[in-house]
């Protein structure tokens, strides 16, 4: 064995040797001090704070003469692959439509947006155009309004409306 061999053997061996310990609480801060290229992962399989709600995206439309539509459910979630453990670039996009939805909520409670300066912001831009697209509009319908929809629970499903946006033209 050549003596790059062994060296590049070597590094990587540390590599994954402080990459392990990395993980645990007690060498996190003496790692991340000399972690400044941040070279060195760390994984979280468990986040501090799990998720506990499901969103939902509905729209409904309403014609010329007032009449609306049933709600109709918008895929945010598509169904996972049976490799989805291994290669799911599908995720992206659910991943992109949740944090769309959770900045939504944020926004929300912030002064300087609020509810009359969302739809100039870009996750209800986001929203609003993926609703517009991703169901197929009613003929003669005239416009269309998008909600989310929160859902607790597993035997008892509780849903909870936590955004109801004005109606909108499709373009």
């Amino acid at each position: 064995m050549s003596l790059v061999s062994i060296l590049l053997y070597s590094v990587v061996t540390l590599w994954l040797v402080i990459t392990l310990l990395a993980q645990h609480p007690r060498f996190q801060s003496v790692i991340n001090r000399f972690n400044g290229l941040h070279i060195i992962p760390r994984w979280t399989f468990f986040a501090p704070n799990p998720g506990v709600r499901d969103y939902h995206l509905v729209i409904r439309e309403r014609y010329c003469d007032g009449r609306l539509t049933d709600w109709k459910s918008v895929t945010v979630y598509p169904p996972r692959p049976k490799l989805a453990y291994l290669w799911n670039p599908q995720k992206r996009a659910s991943k992109i439509l949740t944090d769309a939805i959770q900045a939504i909520k944020l926004l929300l409670k912030r002064d300087d947006v609020g509810p009359s300066g969302l739809p100039f912001t870009v996750p209800y831009l986001l929203l609003l155009h993926y609703a517009a697209h991703a169901v197929p509009a009613e003929p003669d319908a005239a416009e269309f309004q998008f909600a989310i929809i929160e859902s607790t629970g597993h035997l008892e499903r509780e849903l909870e409306c936590s955004f109801l946006s004005s109606f909108h033209s499709r373009w």
